[in-house]
C-alpha cells in the first residue's frame, strides 16, 4: 500500500508531462538519432526504471525466500526431533513410575492373633480330648 503512495504520484507527474510535451524534438544519444517528444521520452525512461528497480528488488527478495525456507525445514526438522523425544521421555516416566509388580500372594483366610499369655486366675481345664 505504501508503495502505491509512492508510486501513484510519480506515474502521474510522468503522465502530466507527457501531455504537457508533445511537439516531437530531434534527440540523439551517441550516435543514435531520432525525433521524439519529451513526454513520451520520459514515460518510457520512467517505465524502464521502474521495471529495473522490480526486478532488483525481486532479485533481492530470492535470498530472503530460500533462507526462509531452509529456516522452515530446520523448524519442521527439530519438530519430529522434539516429538521423538516427548515419546522417549514418556515411555520413560512410564517405565520408572511402574516398577516390576512383585508375584501376587494367596490372601490369609485365617488372620493370626497372637497366643494369649496364660491367666493364673483362671481355673485351668483339661484338655479337649480328656473330656466327656
Amino acid at each position: 500500500m505504501i508503495r502505491l503512495f509512492i508510486t501513484l504520484p510519480f506515474v502521474l507527474g510522468l503522465i502530466i508531462l507527457a501531455a504537457c510535451n508533445q511537439d516531437p524534438t530531434a534527440m540523439q544519444w551517441l550516435t543514435l538519432k531520432w525525433q521524439s517528444s519529451p513526454g513520451v521520452l520520459a514515460l518510457v525512461t520512467g517505465a524502464l526504471f521502474y521495471a529495473l528497480g522490480y526486478v532488483c528488488a525481486w532479485i533481492g527478495t530470492l535470498g530472503q525466500i530460500r533462507r526462509a525456507r531452509k529456516a522452515e525445514q530446520q523448524v519442521r526438522t527439530l519438530e519430529t526431533e522434539m516429538a521423538d523425544q516427548r515419546a522417549r521421555a514418556s515411555v520413560t516416566a512410564m517405565n520408572m513410575a511402574a516398577p516390576a509388580a512383585p508375584a501376587p500372594q494367596e490372601p490369609e483366610l485365617v488372620a493370626k492373633v497372637p497366643p494369649a499369655a496364660p491367666d493364673t486366675h483362671a481355673p485351668s481345664l483339661p484338655p479337649a480330648e480328656n473330656r466327656t
